[in-house]
């Protein structure tokens, strides 16, 4: 009565193949509401840009202790699913507080609590998929193209949604979104298949000091930051530029669209490409889109800019998540993508931070020195060595 692994190669092989793909489409419907229209709603609260922007600066600063604390624990105790379920109950409670608060000071403190529950979701995520791919023959390329598609669907609707109706529907949206999140996260694996006995704080630390490690929080670090950057700044400049709610919806869904095809062909691409290899690439695309975009907002240079998503984003990922699969032990799963999400979140924060006092001089300026970020994480992606940490083929997570 083995089917549900036998049969794990599909898009959908089994019950428990099915739970991770439905969690990820949960999971990326929160985070498409976050990224994308969560600064419309802090402005609807009477927040200026500069405060959004120096808001989510804050959040950013925050996951860079939160995530590393959250996957340490995680590592040590093994109660990855306990600990992810509890986040989300919290989340909820959170996001139900900003359905009745008023006055800025409130709404800054909600927001930010409910960012420092959400943003170890993800990470925590990552390392039960990553540990878990053999054992249930998943694909990580395909179960985040679900979560990609969800992206999609969410974002179209919510633009529509705040056509329709006003910045309310974004809280609504994000409640009903964590709600389905929580129904899925209980069927997904208490813990990794393949870890071992808790761990020590100095057993992760000497497990995470490699040379390839640290470039990869110096590149696909960089790389990933520059879409925190445009996930706070660019609904601004395509309103700028004229755009209404439902374009950029439409401008979001082309984006993840372009995506989606990139972790769909991920298996080939990691068949072809070493994980320095695929990162250089995301790197230097992000070069020129972000360049694109701080020269022009106008509907085709927009279009150009959204088919880069594919390399810029969805090659980060594809490239980090190879990485961790091939160089990373089961047991330090957890630590690694929390500190690499911290890494994220603390260039994140001072990419914000900077963006914040840039955008008041022009919102091009945001994007060219994002794409001059990508610049440097370039330089930094050439110093990946091509073959794994371990010193193996990458062990059970192998390709």
């Amino acid at each position: 009565m083995q089917w549900w692994i036998s049969s794990g190669n599909g898009w959908f092989g089994g019950w428990q193949n099915m739970v991770f793909y439905a969690f990820y489409i949960a999971l990326y419907a929160q985070i498409a509401i976050g990224i994308t229209f969560m600064p419309l709603w802090l402005k609807a609260q009477g927040l200026g840009e500069a405060t959004i922007g120096t808001c989510m600066a804050a959040a950013a600063i925050i996951a860079v202790v939160i995530n590393p604390l959250v996957g340490t624990l995680a590592d040590r105790t093994r109660r990855n699913k306990t600990i992810l379920i509890g986040l989300i109950v919290g989340a909820i409670c959170a996001t139900f507080a900003m359905t009745t608060i008023t006055g800025a000071v409130l709404v800054v403190a909600v927001f930010l609590i409910y960012r420092s529950l959400v943003s170890p979701l993800v990470p925590l995520a990552e390392s039960i998929l990553i540990a878990n791919l053999t054992v249930f023959r998943l694909d990580f390329g395909q179960v985040r193209a679900w979560g990609s598609a969800s992206v999609v669907a969410t974002t179209l609707l919510c633009g529509f949604l705040v056509d329709w109706f006003d910045a309310r529907a974004i809280i609504w949206l994000l409640l009903a979104a964590l709600m389905a999140q929580l129904v899925t996260s209980r069927g997904l694996p208490s813990r990794a298949r393949d870890a071992q006995a808790a761990i020590t704080f100095a057993a992760i630390s000497r497990a995470l000091r490699s040379r390839g490690f640290l470039v990869l929080l110096g590149s696909a670090a960089i790389s990933q930051a520059c879409h925190g950057v445009f996930y706070a700044y660019s609904t601004f400049r395509w309103m700028e530029a004229g755009h209404s709610t439902s374009a950029i919806g439409i401008f979001w869904s082309i984006g993840v669209g372009v995506e989606i095809v990139a972790f769909v062909l991920g298996k080939r691409i990691t068949a072809r490409l070493s994980a320095g290899k695929i990162i250089r690439i995301a790197c230097i695309a992000g070069i020129l889109r972000w360049g694109i975009f701080g020269l022009s907002a106008e509907l085709a240079p927009t279009l150009v800019v959204q088919l880069l998503q594919g390399a810029t984003l969805g090659f980060t990922q594809i490239g980090v998540a190879f990485y961790m699969r091939q160089s990373i032990a089961p047991e330090f799963l957890s630590s690694a993508s929390g500190i690499y999400s911290a890494a994220v979140g603390l260039i994140t924060a001072l990419a914000i931070l900077a963006s914040a006092h840039l955008y008041p001089i022009s919102s091009s300026y945001v994007f060219l020195f994002a794409a001059l970020l990508c610049f440097l994480g370039t330089v930094v992606a050439t110093l990946m060595p091509d073959r794994n940490d371990r010193g193996d083929d990458g062990g059970p997570f192998a390709s």
